[in-house]
């Protein structure tokens, strides 16, 4: 296995061929080291964590306690890069459900229909993803895990205009910093990443930077989900009603029969962690199925709770120098609020960029290559970006610093909403939304005629009736019904 067992003897033989270090060994550093070995003949990932043996959460990925997403697209392009892995996601106990929509969403006009799909839709956690495609990395020749190992700065050539390595310390020892040479250098360390600090004390300017206060925090907790559940999802997202309802909630349908349920809170109103609270916390939700469904559920971990007070955009790509032999991605550049599950696939999207960058450049010794990545990268989080940081300022307090105010902003958070309230109606504008949301087709789309006509058409129905949620439907989710008689559980709430 390619552990940093392997630290010493490989840096060694740094010089013996082209060698990529990528910095940071979760999922965007994973990704990209996977595209990496299409063009290097070594490639070395590096992370201050020590990595487990089994599909656990680590100390290093604080969020991994928390429920995630990963869309259709994400799926796509990760089953591309490593093909087989569903598979063996399979194997690992992941969820498997055939014609029906796996996710059923309630947002704050109502509750969408569940729209039957053709096809397999699988639930696994992030931790079972993420041990998987680590575990296909380190059997793959070329490929090095230099665990507990810090990055402490970058190494150049004397007219710094090109990054030839990085500064290394072992965590674990005494002894003085490894320098690590490499062609190429990639920065994937997240939302915390020091790729700024570094571009300064190699003479370059600090990217100009986008951020929002978010302020949304999570309560997570394991449950076993109950036997003979009735069966209509695999997955339940109940969006919180702005302004008056900051309380959001998800039951992610994982591996083994266990669901990873996830209560948030935004523009600073954080979930608590105690037993009482977040059980009250779910009854609160906007709609009564997440408390329903865990309140039979068994608990089988303690609740964790997690918090992003603020999300970023780095601009990278604005820079006017830039340092050859050195890229940045993932969360370093967009730390994107988790809530809208953007994170996993909008990473997977970047790997693609790598790709295309890398076979772009792949005779002309990449003369360019960094820049142009760098601005492809900006051009692929943009609209992810747009969506979740417009969304979060619907929150009171909620403001975007960094960037020229949105004009319009709220003639786009109407539109959404009326949307939104469409979509709960009319099946096609339901799939086109959905769409979007798991980043098939970019959220234009939204703005396509068909689409324009049929929501105002809807709204223009509806303008002499109340602007009010839909009631709960038991039709569409039996839980108050049927989910009670599964075991007698006496409320624990009030």
């Amino acid at each position: 296995m390619n552990t940093h067992n392997h630290v010493h003897s490989f840096s060694n033989q740094l010089n013996t061929g082209r060698h990529a270090v990528v910095i940071g060994g979760s999922m965007a550093g994973l990704l990209a080291a996977r595209v990496l070995t299409d063009y290097f003949e070594q490639v070395s990932i590096i992370d201050r964590d020590t990595f487990p043996d089994v599909p656990e959460p680590r100390k290093g990925v604080p969020q991994s306690y928390h429920a995630h997403a990963l869309h259709e697209k994400g799926q796509e392009i990760i089953n591309r890069l490593f093909p087989g892995i569903l598979d063996e996601l399979r194997a690992g106990g992941a969820s498997s459900a055939y014609g029906v929509m796996p996710t059923a969403v309630v947002t704050p006009t109502g509750k969408l229909p569940l729209v039957k799909q053709d096809g397999e839709s699988l639930g696994f956690s992030r931790v079972l993803l993420e041990w998987q495609i680590r575990r296909r990395l380190t059997a793959q020749a070329g490929v090095y895990f230099l665990a507990n190992c810090k990055v402490t700065g970058l190494l150049s050539t004397p007219d710094r205009a090109r990054v030839i390595g990085v500064r290394l310390h072992h965590q674990d020892k005494d002894a003085s910093p490894e320098m690590i040479q490499a062609d190429l250098v990639v920065d994937a360390s997240g939302r915390y990443s020091k790729a700024p600090e570094w571009l300064v004390e190699l003479g370059y300017a600090v990217p100009p930077e986008e951020s929002v206060n978010s302020g949304t925090g999570y309560a997570s907790r394991i449950y076993a989900k109950p036997t003979n559940f009735p069966a209509a999802w695999q997955h339940l997202v109940i969006f919180g009603h702005p302004p008056h309802n900051p309380r959001s909630g998800f039951i992610m349908g994982n591996e083994h029969n266990k669901w990873h349920v996830s209560l948030v809170g935004s523009g600073g109103n954080y979930p608590p962690t105690d037993e009482a609270g977040f059980l009250q916390w779910a009854h609160d939700l906007s709609d009564p199925s997440l408390y329903e469904a865990i309140r039979v559920a068994e608990p089988l971990s303690p609740i964790q709770g997690f918090r992003v007070p603020q999300t970023r955009l780095r601009h990278f790509e604005r820079l006017e120098r830039w340092p050859t032999g050195f890229i940045v991605t993932g969360d370093s550049v967009c730390a994107f609020n988790p809530v809208y599950g953007q994170g996993t696939t909008v990473i997977a999207l970047e790997a693609l960029v790598l790709d295309e960058c890398l076979r772009h450049y792949k005779h002309s010794n990449r003369q360019g290559f960094e820049r142009l990545f760098q601005q492809q990268l900006a051009q692929t989080v943009a609209g992810p970006w747009f969506m979740s940081s417009s969304e979060d300022m619907r929150w009171s307090g909620v403001k975007l610093s960094g960037a020229r105010p949105r004009i319009g902003l709220g003639i786009l958070h109407h539109y959404m909403n009326l949307v939104l309230k469409q979509a709960c109606d009319d099946p096609m504008v339901t799939q086109a939304y959905l769409n979007v949301v798991g980043m098939m087709v970019p959220p234009q789309s939204l703005m396509q005629p068909n689409i324009l006509l049929r929501v105002f058409w809807g709204a223009i129905k509806s303008i002499n009736q109340a602007a009010t949620s839909n009631p709960a439907n038991p039709e569409q989710f039996p839980l108050s019904s049927e989910a009670l008689t599964l075991h007698e559980t006496p409320d624990k709430v009030g």
